[in-house]
């Protein structure tokens, strides 16, 4: 046999077993993936009990003085391979009437984001479960309004409606697969003056 032919036959071997060896990997990929999200398995879960939110306002100024969000979370890895690089992504915002007191009768219902946050876990090992806490204070808020011009009297109620859009992406698969999913106009509350 000619040292060429020896060579294409090695060179097919070889990609042949890459080819085989990746197929493997990613079949046992989303295998994995439909074991984490499988919604009975409560693989992924949220605290919502110990969820907290502080919010307060001086009353004088309407200005913000103090912030606080707790959101404790679990996932637990159930696939073959570890979960690499888990980020996770909070943007709260907030839906108000808006008084305009330089034309009087013209308020306006806005949309404002407030909140915005990015916030990286690490590794979770395959087989082990992670527990962890997504946090939040004054320094993550971009910008917010002013309560003296928040129509707290609006009709109907609440005056003030909270919506977060969550957004958690990682690496799986020794590398070969990162995913990123989103849940976006989730309504986490609302708030009545009166």
């Amino acid at each position: 046999m000619r040292p060429s032919r020896v060579f294409r036959l090695l060179f097919r071997i070889f990609i042949l077993l890459l080819t085989l060896s990746v197929t493997v990997v990613s079949i046992l990929g989303g295998l994995s993936a439909l074991i984490i999200l499988d919604p009975s398995s409560n693989n992924i879960g949220v605290d919502y009990t110990d969820a907290s939110f502080d919010v307060d306002f001086n009353n004088l100024t309407g200005e913000l003085t103090a912030f606080n969000f707790s959101l404790p979370f679990n996932i637990t890895n159930a696939g073959y391979f570890d979960l690499e690089n888990l980020q996770v992504d909070i943007k709260i915002g907030m839906r108000y009437e808006h008084i305009n007191y330089t034309l009087p009768g013209q308020n306006d219902t806005i949309f404002k984001k407030f909140f915005e946050k990015h916030q990286d876990y690490g590794t979770i090992i395959k087989g082990n479960k992670g527990l962890f806490n997504f946090t939040g204070d004054m320094s993550n808020i971009i910008s917010f309004p002013n309560a003296t011009k928040i129509n707290w009297y609006r009709t109907p109620p609440p005056d003030v409606e909270f919506f977060a859009n969550f957004t958690v992406g990682l690496t799986y698969s020794l590398g070969l697969h990162s995913l990123a999913f989103s849940m976006l106009n989730i309504s986490i509350g609302d708030y009545s003056y009166l």
